[in-house]
């Protein structure tokens, strides 16, 4: 007789747990011994050994252990008949794919990344039970082939490489959907896309695109959570509420239809989207480096940039003379200045900043004022060697101070200057080469044109007015030479003005704020100000005669007359920070954003900007540091103190929601967006399952059988017309019991549920006489 012995420890497992326990005493008593040599484990360097080991310990323990366990439930899989949850997976997948189509405009790989996803689940669908081996190696081979067309994108500087991995790599690999994890891992790939899709998004159409996603997860986990249910249970004898496990939909338990399963991964997906929206807008982000270079859409640009600033929109603008019409063409992005012009901006959206850091976009400035046209008086450019492929680097050695990281994103054709926030260090961008002008503007050798994207490093710019007012007025000589040049157009009231505003001012910083304060308070902005007059210089028809203007000329009169003070000083130009859209991260810059203000020269500082245009009240430094949704909305409050009065009290919460709308606003849209989804889903699905709960089930496998289908509809019926319903809880026999007329059908039906072999004709012709007997 055999007796079973009791089964001893596996040695395998007991020597994992014994390298397990070495590895986490190893661990702690480095760590130890760290702290009492450092007396005190700050920095960095402490956690050394302590991540090495864990990490040791993760990878020769615990990864081993899960990769068996889950070959082992891999293996305990069974092939995946249902073809409505194959369709809800390729329509998930489609959704990432077509998010990165809309983010990206790579149009053309995602309609094929489309087809190829669909013919793999179509033959993964159809050779489910037994794929083809050559198959599976052609799969393995062009997934790994996937990696390698990234690679060369990321070197080669191809357009988005990240999405093209993600679209391509998802597609190969649904030749390989078998089974129901298979289908699992498909839906995680199509939220891969989805996460990819979600760093390059720039509105609020990805949101669509999320909730799209999400609503066929949900159909997904209950139609995967039915058919198993379903599979589950094979008595089918019953009231179509029964058979999907639904109770009947009252106003008591409306919140919770479908199985118990499903109520739960639907509650659980929805406080899941809620809580990322949440984390989304409250959660610290910083603007950092893209993972792979975000370049552009087209060839990278080839040649040298020319000495001319190169507009595609210059030959079908007026430059000089009157223009009562907007356009997204600013004249002061090209070669000359011309403050004879007269001419507004519309709002076409001109690019994107992605940005941690409120800044103006710099492109370039003028150093040269002949009384009516500004234009540089060198047109010498330096150009700047790429330290690698695409990559520039602006100074050496890295200077230090607080960096900051500008994604652009170009939305319209604008010329070939490159704008920049803060003092550039750093650049990437989609050309073999670039160049600096003589003011500090960078030139690319073409115009930008949509769609294409760069990157800039920069360091914060925040000047201390006590160290500026100390800088002194030694300036070295190029400086002088190229800076004070005045033309002899400008007039002696316009010197005389200059001095009387700046008597008290005893430093030139002191000048610069004076006469910036006097230009902001005394001249009323016109985008359309009266034409200029000839033979006259235009900064004194501005000060004097017209008394109004736009940005140009207050910078002009700026200039002028810091410069006729002795001051160094220039104009520059570019673009305004924008409207900075608190849900997407991104400054969205457009043509009336467009800008000029002044730079003036301070010893051991550079060249600070002042702005001195009404409406654009901050000097145009770069603000403090971006770190999460509402950064920056206290500062626009301006509350100094706790308030001591009612009043005072009232007004600053006035400020403060005042300052907040823009978000709240947001916030709200998007909640409600989330709310009219959610509910109109819901009363879909009740209305659904109404509608189902009304109708006959759909029988399957061998309950299909015409004989057994017979029986049960004569049972639905008889119960009917008896007006005695059965009730969820109850068997056919327990039924019949307590309705007794329903005792000579119950045999049958019995026989019809259970029984391997479908009721005879016989059984069925009787049943179905018995019935007709009922209508007497």
């Amino acid at each position: 007789m055999l007796t079973l012995a009791k089964k001893a420890p596996s040695r395998d497992v007991l020597g994992k747990s014994l390298r397990l326990l070495a590895y986490g005493m190893t661990a702690i008593c480095t760590w130890a011994v760290v702290i009492l040599f450092r007396r005190w484990p700050y920095g960095w360097a402490t956690w050394i050994p302590v991540v090495c080991f864990g990490g040791a310990a993760i990878f020769f323990v615990c990864v081993p252990w899960l990769a068996t366990g889950i070959r082992r439930y891999i293996k305990r899989q069974k092939v995946e008949p249902s073809i409505r949850l194959r369709v809800l997976a390729f329509v998930s997948q489609s959704v990432g794919v077509l998010s990165l189509g809309y983010g990206t405009g790579l149009w053309g790989i995602a309609v094929f990344s489309i087809t190829v996803l669909a013919l793999g689940h179509l033959y993964s669908y159809r050779h489910r039970v037994k794929p083809k081996r050559w198959v599976r190696i052609v799969v393995f081979v062009l997934f790994h082939l996937t990696f390698g067309w990234a690679y060369l994108g990321i070197c080669g500087a191809w357009p988005y490489p990240q999405a093209q991995l993600a679209m391509l790599a998802m597609a190969v690999v649904s030749w390989e959907l078998f089974k129901r994890l298979n289908l699992y891992s498909a839906m995680g790939m199509g939220l891969i896309n989805l996460y990819v899709a979600c760093t390059l998004s720039r509105d609020l159409v990805f949101g669509g695109f999320l909730l799209a996603y999400f609503g066929v997860l949900l159909a997904f986990l209950w139609r995967a959570d039915s058919e198993d249910g379903r599979r589950s249970n094979p008595i089918v004898v019953k009231s179509r509420l029964a058979s999907e496990n639904v109770s009947r939909i009252t106003p008591g338990n409306f919140w919770l239809p479908g199985s118990r399963i499903a109520s739960y991964a639907l509650r659980f997906t929805l406080v899941l989207v809620l809580a990322g929206v949440i984390v989304f807008l409250f959660y610290p982000r910083f603007a950092g480096v893209p993972i792979s270079p975000l370049l552009t859409l087209h060839v990278p640009m080839q040649g040298q940039p020319p000495s001319e600033i190169v507009n595609p929109a210059v030959p079908v603008v007026q430059i000089e003379g009157w223009s009562d019409e907007s356009s997204d063409y600013y004249y002061g992005f090209d070669s000359q200045l011309d403050l004879g012009y007269r001419g507004g901006l519309n709002d076409t959206l001109m690019m994107y900043v992605r940005s941690s850091v409120w800044s103006y976009w710099r492109s370039h400035a003028f150093d040269h004022y002949d009384g009516r046209r500004w234009a540089q008086s060198s047109k010498e450019l330096a150009p700047v060697e790429p330290a690698s492929p695409y990559y520039f680097r602006f100074i050496y050695p890295f200077p230090q101070g607080d960096y900051f990281v500008q994604t652009y994103y170009i939305a319209q054709p604008m010329p070939n200057l490159v704008y920049v926030g803060g003092k550039p260090t750093d650049m990437r961008f989609p050309a073999n080469s670039v160049s600096m002008d003589s003011t500090g503007g960078i030139r690319a050798p073409q115009p930008l044109q949509p769609d294409m994207a760069y990157v800039v490093w920069s360091i914060r710019q925040d000047f201390d007015p006590e160290e500026l007012r100390g800088a002194g007025s030694e300036y070295p000589s190029d400086v002088i030479d190229t800076y004070l040049q005045l033309p002899d157009t400008v007039t002696e009231r316009t010197r005389a003005l200059a001095r009387d505003l700046t008597r008290y001012a005893p430093t030139p910083y002191d000048k610069a704020v004076a006469l910036r304060d006097h230009l902001r308070e005394t001249y009323s902005y016109n985008q359309f100000p009266p034409p200029q007059a000839r033979g006259t210089d235009a900064v004194d028809q501005f000060l004097f005669v017209d008394r109004e203007g736009v940005c140009e000329h207050y910078a002009s009169a700026m200039v002028v007359l810091l410069r006729s003070l002795g001051v160094p000083a220039r104009l520059a130009a570019g673009y305004g920070s924008g409207d900075y859209n608190a849900v997407t991260g991104f400054y969205e810059v457009r043509a009336n954003d467009a800008h000029a203000w002044v730079e003036v020269y301070f010893p051991e500082h550079g060249w600070v900007p002042f702005d001195p245009t009404p409406g654009w009240m901050r000097d145009p430094y770069s603000g403090p540091m971006r770190r999460w949704l509402f950064s920056g909305a206290a500062e626009r409050v301006g509350l100094g103190g706790f308030a001591s009065s009612a009043s005072q009290i009232g007004a600053a919460g006035a400020a403060l929601l005042g300052a907040l709308s823009g978000p709240l606003t947001a916030i709200g849209a998007v909640v409600g967006a989330l709310g009219a989804v959610v509910a109109l889903g819901w009363g879909g699905w009740a209305l659904w399952h109404w509608w189902r709960a009304r109708r006959a089930p759909r029988l399957r496998g061998l309950h299909a059988h015409p004989n057994r289908r017979r029986v049960f509809a004569a049972y639905r019926r008889a119960q009917r017309r008896l007006r005695s319903r059965r009730a969820l809880t109850q068997t056919v026999q327990e039924h019949a019991a307590a309705y007794p007329e329903m005792a000579e059908i119950a045999a049958a039906v019995d026989v019809a549920a259970y029984r391997p072999e479908p009721p005879d004709e016989g059984m069925v012709e009787a049943v179905q006489a018995w019935l007709r007997g009922l209508r007497r």
